[in-house]
């Protein structure tokens, strides 16, 4: 109930902040915007009309600009920015952490990105990071960090420290390098203020140091910061020289993108899908997939069409058709869903899929026969038909067993395939559960429509 209130209270300042910009932007609006937090000033200018936005953001300083676009999600991000001209883009850019102004370069069209580029005053620092996509190590990562030469002393280093001044996001971590800037270890700033002056930096570092390519994909990072619970990681190239290095505040991003795209790939849509989205840009991901439905939609639909003569026989059949069906998808969505989850997380791979597929087969065959006894007893007391309750149970027994198989094997071919797992696997399964639910279900009253009619 606190957080409730809490929230609720939270809501009502933001209403209140929003209320001076009713009718433009006066003093005591900006005043107002002020006041917060830069987080809740970047709520607050999401949700003003475009009109005002064009009022507001001219009468407010560089430096405000930046934190409201560093705590804007990318989509909300993206429309601001485009409301900038690129004189007034430029300088925000140069104040924002290096890994959000490649971020947006690369949302921006190229002709206007090479522009923006050319009049930042930190190019040559976020040059060297466009080149990687979004989604690697190499696109999540800062060239903003601390590395220290490994012939150093103690006092050479925190001497470097207090001349350079270097504006890292984090300096929990000094990253030892050759003079090739070769990663060779790491030190904690801990250690360094406490060591005796004259300790040389490689008796105090520590040489086994975790590290990933600027390739890898940003879940793996995502993966390596949760397991063992670090602040930060070095992104190396592939003869091991120090790049960048993604923080943890980087890594909450990517687990919330991360959920996110599972989440709308199990369902068919875009990763990109919003509410602000235009239409015109939500329509065509969500058709293809319908269109994918309709077509198993046409297969399952074939499969009742080779028994028909069994369901003109047998009209009850049609009554439990769908049950059958559905009660398989059921029970493939909880298995996809689990297995897509646990790739994700990176507790199950191609090599241990052996021992989860067992796993799920085993629960599948215990809630089929569990669930099918109990439909085909429901069967017998509502039509009083033995042979039909045998078949309602047994088909919605092999269906379920097949929408786990299915869950589980969905997911791991696309993954064998290099495709996300998450990629249309429900739309997948449901073909799976639909046709072969329809197959046992009317096959097995086709061999005993005479026991049945």
């Amino acid at each position: 109930m606190a957080d409730d209130a809490g929230e609720h209270d939270h809501d009502s300042q933001l209403l209140d902040a929003l209320r001076p910009f009713g009718e433009g932007v006066s003093d005591a609006a900006l005043e107002r915007l002020a006041s917060l937090h830069p987080a809740d000033q970047a709520d607050i200018v999401s949700q003003l009309d475009t009109s005002v936005r064009g009022e507001l953001l001219p009468r407010i300083s560089t430096e405000s600009k930046a934190l409201i676009l560093a705590h804007l999600r990318e989509d909300r991000r993206l429309e601001i920015v485009e409301e900038l001209s690129t004189e007034a883009l430029a300088p925000v850019l140069d104040l924002v952490d290096f890994d959000i102004a490649v971020d947006i370069l690369h949302d921006l069209p190229a002709e206007r990105a090479r522009e923006t580029l050319g009049q930042m005053a930190t190019a040559s620092d976020v040059a060297p990071l466009l080149p990687y996509a979004d989604e690697t190590a190499g696109g999540r990562m800062t060239s903003a960090f601390v590395s220290l030469q490994q012939d150093w002393t103690v006092d050479q280093a925190l001497a470097s420290l207090r001349r350079t001044s270097p504006a890292a996001e984090q300096v929990f971590y000094l990253y030892v390098t050759d003079e090739q800037r070769r990663l060779e270890g790491v030190v904690s700033l801990r250690e360094l203020v406490v060591a005796p002056p004259e300790t040389p930096i490689m008796e105090l570092m520590t040489p086994e140091v975790l590290s990933v390519r600027a390739s890898e994909d940003q879940e793996e990072v995502l993966r390596q910061i949760q397991r063992y619970n670090f602040i930060a990681l070095p992104v190396i190239d592939e003869q091991r020289h120090l790049m960048g290095v993604v923080s943890v505040d980087d890594v909450l991003d990517v687990a919330e993108e991360e959920a996110t795209e599972d989440m709308f790939r199990l369902a068919g849509l875009d990763e990109g899908e919003s509410l602000i989205r235009p239409i015109g840009r939500s329509l065509l991901p969500r058709l293809v997939w319908l269109l994918v439905a309709m077509a198993s939609g046409f297969a399952a639909a074939g499969v009742v069409n080779a028994f028909d003569n069994t369901v003109d026989r047998v009209v009850a059949l049609a009554v439990f058709m769908p049950l059958i069906a559905g009660l398989g998808g059921n029970a493939g969505v909880q298995t996809v869903t689990l297995v897509v989850r646990s790739m994700a997380l990176g507790d199950v791979d191609l090599r241990g899929i052996r021992p989860t597929l067992q796993r799920e087969l085993l629960i599948g065959i215990a809630n089929g026969v569990i669930i099918g006894l109990l439909l085909a007893a429901l069967v017998f007391v509502w039509k009083g038909n033995v042979a039909l309750s045998v078949v309602a149970g047994v088909a919605l027994l092999l269906n379920m067993v097949t929408g786990v198989a299915a869950g589980v094997l969905v997911p791991v071919s696309l993954r064998a395939l290099r495709l996300d797992p998450a990629l249309a696997s429900g739309a997948l399964l449901t073909t799976f559960t639909d046709i072969l639910g329809f197959f046992f279900f009317l096959g097995l009253a086709t061999l005993l429509v005479d026991q049945i009619a």
